[in-house]
């Protein structure tokens, strides 16, 4: 055995009789200690507040070590974070990412970009979709609706087109969100000539800028004030949005508002 082992014969005995040492007989403390430790409610512990707990004992020991151990001995925590599954896309289509490649927008109604978020009130929640102007950053579409259905999403389409000039080629953004890949909401694009673009799935940062005008919104006025009903916030948010649109100055248009800087590209050659 030890010439298949590569090692000398009397460093193997000495081996055998050399017997356990400190470091492994203080491992064996450590697990006991863990081990009496993990039950109950602290069988949601893992390795990080298994290790405060020992040394809140006064056991030396680093977290890697704790980690170590209770990896060997199958010791590990019943808790794990939720994380929402992604359904699966099923037969809707998804659009490649027009925007990826892209330069810089430069002309109003050239590309549109849209998502929904969730809002509350005292009488109950509901849903906000809106569509913004990627050169300006206007918000040209806006509904709201108490569920997010394709009905939503498409009502906030047909402000903006009704509303707003757009380019020939003009481009709309989305995440690949059910209600954008529906029908009634691909029909509608293609009726107004139209191209979808989406977002890569799993990441936010692929429509950014609807992204941070939520974000907007929700900071300057919905966390401002507590609202009674759905019709006292969605008023708010029009009068939000005729400030926001006409009047804010906005820090990536080099502080115009969306309107102003709208009318600085018209009059650009």
């Amino acid at each position: 055995m030890c010439t298949v082992l590569a090692v000398s014969t009397s460093g193997f005995y000495d081996w055998c009789a050399r017997g356990t040492s400190e470091r492994a007989r203080y491992d064996a403390v450590l697990i006991e200690q863990i081990l009496k430790m993990h039950k109950g409610h602290e069988k949601n512990y893992g390795a990080a507040r298994v290790h405060h707990y020992l040394k809140d004992l006064a056991y030396s020991c680093s977290r890697r070590r704790i980690n170590r151990l209770m990896k060997a001995h199958g010791v590990c925590s019943q808790y794990h974070a939720y994380r929402r599954r992604r359904r699966s896309p099923g037969d809707a289509p998804v659009f490649d990412n027009l925007l990826r490649e892209r330069a810089a927008v430069d002309k109003p109604g050239e590309v549109w970009a849209g998502d929904m978020t969730y809002l509350k009130t005292d009488e109950s929640d509901f849903y906000m979709a809106a569509i913004l102007d990627l050169c300006t950053r206007e918000v040209v579409g806006w509904a709201f609706s108490r569920f997010h259905d394709a009905d939503l999403v498409k009502s906030a389409l047909d402000l903006a087109v009704h509303n707003q000039p757009k380019q020939q080629a003009c481009i709309f953004h989305s995440d690949q969100g059910s209600e954008y890949r529906s029908g009634l909401y691909l029909d509608a694009l293609v009726n107004s000539s139209i191209t979808p673009s989406m977002s890569r799935s799993g990441t936010p940062t692929d429509n950014a800028y609807v992204e941070s005008f939520f974000k907007t919104l929700k900071n300057e006025l919905i966390h401002q004030r507590k609202f009674k009903s759905i019709i006292e916030c969605v008023a708010n948010i029009i009068d939000y949005l005729g400030f926001y649109n006409e009047r804010r100055l906005h820090s990536g248009l080099d502080y115009l508002s969306p309107k102003q800087y709208q009318l600085l590209q018209s009059d650009c050659p």
